[in-house]
């Protein structure tokens, strides 16, 4: 059940003897009191609206964690499909067999992000160059 609202006149304190008001006793006509309870109701509505907004700022900075964290799994998933489209002779010049490659590219991230650097994976569709190109041209 909910209560009514109770006025400052019908308020009691500790300190105040049952049935009578300590600030009508000491001389707070009633405008004065009602001046003392629109600053608590002002004082109240600061309250929630600080607590409103620190609880949408909050949120806000949830969202934008959920947002980073999707993006960052949506670049290492594009890594990884970029290493298994490449041909096992290409992952074998990288060290790499088909069965390392969730494994290489996720510690990849975690070394970089440990290191404070954000890690940077090519976009799909770039091409990755063999590790052991031979730049001489032989001679035919």
């Amino acid at each position: 059940m909910t209560q009514p609202l109770q006025m400052f006149e019908n308020l009691r304190s500790e300190t105040t003897p049952a049935g009578g008001n300590a600030l009508a006793k000491i001389g707070f006509s009633a405008h004065d009191r009602r001046l003392i309870e629109s600053d608590a109701r002002y004082a109240r509505a600061a309250a929630v609206a600080d607590a409103v907004s620190n609880g949408i700022l909050w949120l806000s900075a949830q969202y934008k964690r959920l947002v980073a964290a999707v993006k960052a799994d949506v670049r290492l998933r594009a890594a990884e499909a970029q290493l298994f489209r490449m041909s096992d002779r290409d992952l074998a010049d990288l060290g790499l067999c088909r069965a390392d490659i969730p494994f290489a590219v996720r510690e990849a991230a975690a070394q970089e992000a440990a290191a404070g650097e954000t890690p940077l994976i090519a976009g799909l569709g770039t091409p990755v160059p063999a590790a052991n190109q031979n730049l001489r041209h032989v001679a035919a």
